[in-house]
């Protein structure tokens, strides 16, 4: 995976959340653009707490720029209706 690309994602507006895919099988969701940091060689992910919500960083996953195998965006949040159920 390229550098830019991954800039490209995280600076791009609006912004649209994604998920890193590795090559040992680990996924992160990205939700806010500050929760990940490319730099030359390696990104930084914000990994939520299992506990907190998914735009709180719990700790952070340092994963070399080689062992990320795709990138794609995340469904959009299913919406409420007007009853105020989700559908």
């Amino acid at each position: 995976m390229r550098i830019e690309d991954i800039r490209a994602l995280t600076r791009a507006t609006p912004f649209r959340p994604f998920r890193v895919y590795l090559t040992n099988g680990e996924t992160y969701d990205v939700h806010h653009p500050d929760m990940l940091l490319a730099t030359l060689g390696a990104v930084h992910i914000a990994a939520p707490a299992p506990e907190g919500p998914p735009n709180n960083g719990g700790s952070v996953r340092i994963v070399s720029l080689v062992h990320i195998v795709k990138i794609e965006y995340l469904p959009p949040p299913a919406s409420a209706n007007s009853n105020g159920a989700v559908g």
